[in-house]
């Protein structure tokens, strides 16, 4: 490769299209990366750059995952010398995303967004500055852009592409979805450093810990999650290409624990039952977790599946209250909740809830009942978010007149910042995150402190909370649903003792 400083100019059309991805998220920025410890490669883009390799293109990649800001993107583009900077979009990283497109069009280069993000408001993303934004999946429509721009031909009205023209925003058709999973080539996992990924959870948790992508989409329909990408398909691979790819991951890096990424893992019983059985015959004696509904996680299913290796479920429980499932149509009971949450138990596998305050239609009464659910079954791990309306989902569309024009601070996760006028003021809201807060570590104090002074501690603050913190955080609420006064709010009970059938075996 010459070494002469790049001008921008394009290689020769009989070069291999050179594609330069790019992650842009940056661990050290994000707070909930701080407290989970929760760091894995973008399966998207190994899977992406391995299928441009398979089609004919060069492929690099920069993942500023352990890097303080975008200076490592600038060296890539200068030394790699790539046609196009393929950046992937999420909330989080749009700032970040906008910075490389700048960074790109400085050096002549041309950029492409993708991802979730830019697919929801592509319109939004060429504004920042990109050429390009790819919709849908984005393998083989990169592949066609790659190789569109290499030869010069025209790329107004591509399927899967959107762009400018004289001022008018070009969206061409959608690109069908690739129907067979087992085609797609293994993760290009030597596009980054995975050693510094294993490393790291080695480290942290004495386990060399990796993630996979079994499945795309999700047929479920959350009023709250944006399927801008894979929209509301559901495509599995084999348990065969699942196993082959464990594998790899085994002999190549030395992987012993898995995350399954899937959105929903588990979905059919007969595949996740296969899936087992030929981990099992291929004695990989891997540890493993996922993300799991409760209508899906029956007793006998999470024995077998502990038997395999099962450590740690994620379940999206959300509210305890059966009002609010339904108005964010999550298809659930809270029976259902509950008994995940004894079947979890019972099998001494870790459970990781995620609760969501703030949506819409939600009162303090739905609040307090998500709280007491929390308190009756204290799982060990956790997320409360503040509802965000994601563009692109019914619920960004029921609020959008509502909207405050905030974004996402920087430094600060989405889930504590409100973006939308809503029922209560911000500060409630992150006052009843606290009092999440408070409640695990009362939890955890069982054991260490004796039940009377754990109890009192949790009656002070339950009247602290209904008596002061309350009246002075509601502010001026928007909601028509009439309320109850805090001094009409029941004053709640003192903390639930977990009996001994709730304790870990």
């Amino acid at each position: 490769m010459p070494s002469a400083k790049f001008t921008g100019t394009r290689l020769p059309a009989t070069s291999a299209p050179r594609v330069l991805l790019v992650d842009p998220y940056i661990a050290r920025e994000d707070p909930m990366e701080r407290k989970f410890v929760e760091l894995y490669p973008s399966l998207g883009l190994l899977t992406l750059g391995a299928y441009l390799r398979s089609h004919g293109c060069v492929a690099s990649m920069v993942d500023l995952t352990f890097a303080r800001d975008v200076r490592p993107v600038g060296a890539a583009i200068r030394s790699f010398r790539p046609d196009i900077v393929g950046v992937h979009t999420k909330t989080l990283t749009h700032r970040r995303a906008a910075e490389i497109a700048r960074l790109a069009r400085a050096a002549g280069v041309q950029s492409v967004a993708g991802g979730p993000d830019s697919a929801s408001r592509p319109e939004f993303y060429l504004d920042t500055g990109f050429d390009f934004v790819v919709t849908g999946e984005g393998e083989a429509t990169s592949v066609a852009l790659a190789q569109g721009l290499a030869t010069g031909a025209e790329i107004a009205g591509m399927p899967g592409v959107v762009l400018r023209r004289a001022g008018r925003t070009v969206h061409g058709p959608s690109r069908p979805v690739i129907r067979e999973l087992d085609d797609l080539p293994l993760p290009a996992w030597d596009l980054i450093d995975m050693d510094g990924y294993l490393e790291r959870w080695q480290r942290r948790t004495g386990e060399r810990r990796s993630a996979v992508l079994t499945s795309r989409g999700c047929p479920f329909d959350c009023s709250w999650c944006s399927k801008p990408t894979f929209g509301r398909t559901f495509r599995q691979q084999s348990p065969q290409r699942v196993v082959r790819e464990l594998q790899a991951l085994q002999q190549r890096y030395g992987v012993d624990y898995v995350r399954f990424c899937d959105d929903v893992f588990g979905i059919s019983r007969a595949w996740l039952d296969e899936l087992l059985d030929r981990m099992e015959a291929a004695d990989l004696h891997l540890k493993f977790e996922c993300l799991a509904r409760v209508d899906l996680l029956k007793p006998d299913l999470l024995k077998r599946m502990r038997e395999a290796g099962l450590e740690r479920v994620y379940v999206g429980v959300e509210s305890g209250s059966q009002k609010m499932l339904d108005l964010m149509n999550r298809g659930t009971r809270l029976a259902q909740v509950e008994r995940a949450a004894e079947a979890l138990r019972a099998e001494g596998i870790r459970q990781f809830w995620f609760l969501m305050l703030g949506y819409p239609g939600e009162s303090l009464a739905d609040i307090e009942a998500t709280l007491q659910l929390f308190r009756r079954f204290s799982p060990e791990e956790y997320s409360v978010s503040i509802a965000v309306p994601v563009p692109g989902t019914r619920f960004h569309e029921a609020v959008k007149d509502r909207l405050t024009g905030r974004s996402t601070p920087r430094r600060r996760s989405g889930g504590s910042t409100l973006l939308y006028e809503a029922t209560y003021t911000e500060h409630l809201y992150r006052w009843e995150q606290a009092r999440f807060g408070l409640e695990a570590a009362l939890g955890k104090a069982r054991g260490k402190l004796s039940d009377r002074v754990v109890d009192r501690i949790g009656h002070v603050a339950d009247r602290f909370h209904e008596r002061v913190a309350t009246p002075l955080l509601m502010g001026d609420g928007t909601s028509e649903e009439p309320e109850r006064s805090p001094a009409e709010l029941p004053l709640l009970p003192p903390p639930r003792r977990r009996s001994s059938s709730g304790s870990r075996p």
